[in-house]
């Protein structure tokens, strides 16, 4: 049959041949398949401008929710006049100008063993020294192979890290030393060593090394108070100060609202980038005659509606929108920010700003409506995004369904036709070989006469 269809034409003299069959299948292809492959072009646009989208609208949903951070409205930064203090705050801390005067830091009690050894892996004296720190004793058993170091490992653990040892090297002809230092400061933390060796030459006795322990002495404003760390949150709503060295430093706590500006502009900017790709895609041109690829496509169109009445219907108890706040609604929909505007706002009364946002206690705030109407729309197992994807995919399944039966319709049509093709090929060659040899025999017979 290859053979046959290889010379298809030969038999018809070039009447019927293969490039007859290709121009009949690609006619045919036009007509069946291609409507189906742009159709199916079409919802493979649809898929990728509705993930777009999507992505848009989670962008959109992510910049409120960081929005609706409290401490963002409540942000404060610190002013410092002198160097005996550092300071964190956070967002409690009020508006507020102090004086610390750091009169003396809190030590930790330090001591050194008044032996010493000739190397840091030199054993020790078998012995048990009982640690007091605290109103708690804790025993450490040293044995007889136990070195320097070991002892100063066994030390940490035995106390649960409340006195930290280690050996030094403090020079002389036994320059090795177990050093002992509590873990934090405070005269709390002033400790104790016994020991069972009662011989001087054997027994690991401490000295200590300078003052004993003592708490942190500070002044605010006149009044003395004390403390037993170097890092002091309890003394100052918000604020943590940490002791540096002795020494006055002046403290002014002001709001810092640069970080809400930058975040309301953010805002202002995926609203905007939302709304002009949900118009884009609806719209219709009339000048170069041409449509979006979801004109007339009502769930886009009400994501526009929807987010548009959320900016537009916000209003507080006291008649504020979001025009009050340095936001226009311009013409299509989307939002104009003015920084300076909102910043006067917000320098004038945080807690209005914080109240049309985030809402009284979080809630009912423009940001709080925000995030329902997004969850609708994007996370809803009815919202229009996953509403309009499903159809879509549905859509496109079918449409694969249907091109893949046209084309096998089509291609066994033509299949057939080949095969005819080439049957009528065969019997027309045959006919004309016999009419050739009639009209031979005809004119032979009447030459002879």
């Amino acid at each position: 049959m290859a053979g046959a269809l290889s010379t298809l034409g030969l038999g018809s003299q070039g009447v019927l041949t293969n490039d007859i069959i290709d121009q009949l299948k690609e006619a045919d292809t036009s007509a069946v398949i291609k409507p189906i492959e742009r159709k199916i072009d079409v919802s493979n646009n649809k898929q990728t401008e509705l993930a777009e989208i999507k992505k848009l609208i989670t962008d959109l949903n992510d910049q409120i929710v960081a929005l609706s951070e409290p401490e963002l409205y409540q942000n404060k930064t610190s002013t410092l006049t002198g160097d005996s203090i550092t300071v964190d705050t956070t967002a409690a801390a009020q508006v507020q100008n102090f004086d610390i005067n750091v009169k003396s830091l809190a030590t930790r009690d330090i001591q050194e063993s008044s032996l010493g050894f000739a190397y840091d892996e030199a054993l020790v004296e078998p012995q048990t020294l009982t640690f007091s720190i605290d109103g708690t004793d804790y025993d450490v058993e040293v044995g007889i192979t136990d070195s320097l170091k070991t002892v100063a490992e066994k030390i940490k653990t035995a106390t649960d890290g409340k006195i930290e040892a280690s050996v030094l090297n403090v020079g002389g002809t036994d320059p090795y030393k177990l050093i002992l230092k509590s873990s934090d400061t405070g005269v709390d933390s002033k400790f104790t060593v016994t020991s069972t060796e009662t011989d001087s030459a054997k027994s690991l006795a401490f000295n200590r090394i300078g003052n004993e322990p003592k708490d942190a002495e500070i002044e605010i404003d006149g009044i003395t108070v004390f403390r037993s760390s170097n890092t002091v949150d309890d003394l100052v709503d918000g604020v943590t100060l940490n002791l540096q060295s002795e020494g006055i430093t002046s403290v002014n706590i002001e709001s810092d609202n640069d970080k809400l500006v930058e975040e309301m502009a953010a805002f202002a900017e995926k609203y905007n980038a939302a709304i002009e790709k949900l118009s884009a895609v609806t719209k219709y041109d009339s000048e170069t005659k041409t449509a979006g690829i979801f004109q007339g496509t009502s769930e886009i169109r009400n994501i526009s509606a929807d987010l548009n009445n959320v900016i537009n219907r916000t209003i507080t108890t006291e008649g504020k929108t979001i025009a009050d706040f340095g936001f226009e609604v311009e013409r299509g929909g989307t939002l104009k920010f003015d920084e300076t505007e909102f910043k006067e706002m917000i320098d004038t009364d945080a807690s209005k700003v914080e109240d049309f946002f985030r809402g009284t206690d979080g809630e009912n705030g423009l940001f709080n409506k925000f995030e329902d109407k997004l969850f609708d729309i994007a996370t809803s197992s009815i919202g229009a995004l996953k509403s309009l994807n499903n159809n879509i995919k549905d859509s496109l399944k079918s449409l694969l369904e249907e091109q893949t039966k046209a084309q096998t319709r089509l291609d066994d049509k033509y299949a057939i036709m080949t095969k005819r093709f080439a049957a009528f090929d065969g019997v027309i060659g045959k006919l004309t070989s016999q009419s050739s040899m009639l009209s031979s025999m005809i004119e032979a017979q009447f030459a002879d006469k």
